[in-house]
């Protein structure tokens, strides 16, 4: 799967993180929702809208703070799909 980055880079792998870039990720825990901030717990939701909301709140800090940063949600399938950390548009 190849990601749109911002600044335009892409990559394949949407769990390598580039350096200097910030990476939250929105995942189905055991029974909640968690948030991880470069693979480390950063909270944990009842509902996923709960969770992804608290990712791009913290994902748009940091971008205007002048940060790099990427949103990535498990889907369905159990697949992490690239959120548009703005916007909150699944990129592809």
């Amino acid at each position: 799967m190849t990601a749109r980055v911002l600044g335009g880079e892409a990559r394949n792998d949407p769990l390598a993180t580039h350096s200097g870039t910030i990476q939250f990720t929105v995942i189905r825990g055991e029974g909640d929702w968690r948030v991880l901030r470069d693979g480390q717990n950063s909270g944990h939701f009842d509902f996923s809208v709960d969770a992804i909301e608290s990712a791009l709140v913290k994902a748009t800090t940091l971008i205007d703070k002048g940060e790099r940063v990427e949103v990535f949600v498990q889907d369905a399938a159990g697949q992490l799909r690239q959120v548009d950390p703005v916007g909150g548009e699944v990129l592809h």
